[in-house]
């Protein structure tokens, strides 16, 4: 299964602070979003500043696309949300 970021779709803060990016595998495509928290305490985020979130998504893709592909549930209308609880369970 090949999983990646559409980069189309380019990672975005929404209100609730999350960043929202939209993953490929194959030839379908889900929107996730990765919440603040996950991004401050997992992917070194170092506020939850839209630039800082911004950043640790970019400088932590790999780790994100790991999550993502382990969540994946394709439901087009609906985004999948990764929270600490999902991080936990893929990093321990």
């Amino acid at each position: 299964m090949s999983v990646y970021v559409d980069e189309g779709f380019r990672p975005c803060v929404t209100e609730c602070a999350t960043v929202a990016f939209r993953v490929c595998c194959d030839d379908r495509a889900q929107i996730f979003e990765v919440s603040a928290e996950a991004l401050m305490e997992f992917c070194g985020a170092a506020s939850n500043r839209k630039q800082d979130l911004l950043v640790a998504f970019e400088d932590a893709q790999d780790e994100i696309l790991s999550v993502a592909a382990q969540r994946w549930k394709f439901v087009p209308t609906e985004s999948v949300r990764l929270g600490l609880d999902e991080f936990r369970m893929v990093r321990h």
